[in-house]
């Protein structure tokens, strides 16, 4: 019978010698990756481009995005209510009867009430002409800034902004709704107090100019007084 050879695996035999570890070399760091150019219109992903920055904040920070309306309009609790509003409209009102005071005195206009001719009453329109065309002038350019907002919106933190998309209102539109507002005022301010039982809290200025009256909280306005672009 033939004996097992040394060193050979046989039967009763086992291979008792330490496995040495395989040292394997360090892998070298690997450099940074350059940033990789946008793909060009046309190839996959050029579509896709991140919107650009907002105008910076104090202290290098950015603004979030301006909100845009939803589409089935802004929630009730966004709107701005009718005390606020009235408040608001209340200071402008006040604002441009002391502009047009000033102005009135300096072309020699008599503010005083004309005399009153037997039973009757007659409407003096020297005092009330000033009041009314800077009361359209000082509307209508606020009104359609960035913000949306005369003076004493923005005291009350509310803002008017188109109905649809949520924009400043042009021009045109705005100078239609400070020119409606007179005529809400005449049937015993009804245009005004129309807002109470409509669904956007709209007066009649409101619906001929297509706009709504927001919280700027929720609806954050822009620069104040900026020509809108």
């Amino acid at each position: 019978m033939a004996e097992d050879q040394p060193g050979q695996p046989g039967r009763g035999d086992r291979d008792d010698r330490p496995t040495q570890p395989l040292d394997r070399p360090a892998q070298p760091p690997q450099p940074p990756q350059p940033p990789q150019p946008p793909p060009a219109p046309g190839q996959p992903g050029g579509d896709l481009q991140p919107p650009g920055p907002t105008a910076p904040l104090p202290g290098g920070q950015y603004a979030p995005p301006p909100a845009t309306l939803p589409t089935g309009g802004p929630p009730p609790e966004a709107l701005a209510g009718f005390w606020r509003r009235l408040v608001g409209a209340f200071i402008d009102w006040l604002l441009v009867g002391i502009l047009a005071g000033a102005v009135g005195a300096l072309f020699g206009v008599d503010p005083s009430p004309p005399p009153a001719q037997g039973d009757g009453f007659r409407f003096q329109f020297d005092w009330a002409g000033p009041y009314i065309l800077l009361e359209l002038a000082y509307f209508t350019y606020f009104h359609a800034t960035s913000a949306g907002q005369s003076i004493g919106n923005k005291i009350l933190g509310i803002r008017v902004l188109d109905a649809e998309g949520g924009g400043s209102l042009p021009y045109v539109r705005a100078f239609a709704r400070a020119l409606m507002s007179n005529i809400s005022a005449l049937p015993c301010f009804l245009g005004f107090f129309w807002m109470l039982w409509d669904r956007r809290k709209q007066t009649w200025h409101d619906m001929v100019a297509d706009s709504l009256v927001v919280r700027a909280s929720v609806y954050p306005p822009g620069e104040f007084g900026r020509p809108a672009r």
